[in-house]
């Protein structure tokens, strides 16, 4: 089997875990990165920020070198990863080389996410793959031949445990640890009334220099200003005692798994997780994992598992096993590649 993945090359990206576990599997591969032909310029960047569902100039260039490469080494299919810059006229030149897919991390209403190309695009693919459940009908709405939820995953290499010395996990860790990026709605205001409540924080993550200068999170240095990857966030999540992890407002009444989800447990961190729709179904409370609904159980969590050191050790080695048994991104590929059996 040959296979060609689509997508944007950055260290730690979700498309090289897809890369990696493909070539576990045994799959010829190759693959394209977005990056290396396409930049998206000040003005056209401008432009997006007005308009409801965003248009990319400037990726024929990178659509060409798509197709070439689809035409030379002649894949089974062809993985495209949030493929927000693939033109419909490149999908019908495809159809007579190879399979397309399309792996969506985003929820599809949220437009500004995605791009014109992209919602032109749908009925165009062979088969459509989304984190987020609720996609699933929403792209057959709009035209989709076949539509399948098949959520993120972990890698071991990137998200496996790392054991920190004390040193370290004085210098990096604390007793809650957030690990995301900054926005204000419940994860802001929850660790911000946690600071007020006098719980020791830390936060890891993009944007919360927008978090308000006089907030207790700043004054008392919780937040640490940059977003770990990999061994890194490994190392701070194994330095800590519990880790939060918060869903999206926009996402509160839909079914989406994000990749923190399985990437907590699989590093060996403790689980305390927003809950939401079938996040039960994930890992079973109380065994693998911890779930809240309001800042009141959250406290009530964080006070009883703060207590239960050999609990929280019990609980992280039962996530993590899950994890080992059925949520790797090897376990996504092996299902992709199942699904194409059947397309053919």
């Amino acid at each position: 089997m040959k296979v060609i993945i689509v997508g944007k090359g950055a260290r730690g990206g979700v498309e090289s875990f897809i890369l990696k576990a493909f070539i576990q599997s045994g799959v010829e591969t190759k693959f394209l990165d977005s990056d290396k032909y396409f930049a998206q310029s000040v003005f056209n960047r401008i432009f997006n920020k007005i308009r409801r569902t965003p248009k990319y100039w400037g990726v024929k260039s990178f659509n060409d070198a798509v197709i070439k490469e689809a035409e030379e080494f002649t894949p089974d299919f062809i993985l495209f990863f949030k493929p927000v810059l693939i033109l419909p006229s490149t999908l019908v030149k495809l159809k007579a080389v190879t399979k397309t897919f399309s792996w969506y991390p985003d929820y599809i209403p949220t437009k500004k996410s995605a791009s014109t190309y992209f919602f032109d695009s749908i009925p165009l693919y062979d088969c459509h793959l989304s984190f987020n459940f609720a996609n699933v009908e929403e792209l057959k709405k709009l035209g989709a031949k076949r539509s399948l939820f098949l959520p993120c995953a972990a890698d071991l290499d990137c998200h496996g445990p790392v054991a920190a010395s004390d040193e370290e996990k004085k210098e990096l860790g604390a007793d809650i640890v957030f690990m995301g990026t900054y926005a204000n709605e419940k994860r802001a205001e929850y660790l911000e009334r946690l600071c007020k409540d006098g719980y020791d924080i830390k936060i890891y993550g993009d944007g919360w220099e927008k978090h308000p200068k006089n907030s207790c999170l700043r004054q008392k240095n919780c937040i640490q200003f940059k977003a770990l990857y990999c061994k890194d966030m490994s190392k701070v999540l194994n330095s800590s005692k519990i880790s939060l992890s918060f869903v999206r407002e926009y996402n509160k009444k839909v079914v989406t798994f994000c990749c923190r989800i399985y990437e907590i447990p699989a590093s060996g961190g403790f689980m305390l997780h927003q809950r939401a729709l079938k996040t039960d179904e994930v890992f079973k409370e109380g065994e693998e994992a911890a779930f809240f609904s309001s800042y009141e159980e959250m406290r009530e969590k964080i006070d009883f598992y703060l207590k239960n050191e050999e609990l929280r050790k019990k609980i992280v080695q039962k996530g993590k096993e899950r994890v080992l048994r059925e949520y790797l991104f090897i376990h996504r590929v092996q299902s992709i590649i199942e699904i194409f059996k059947e397309l053919k």
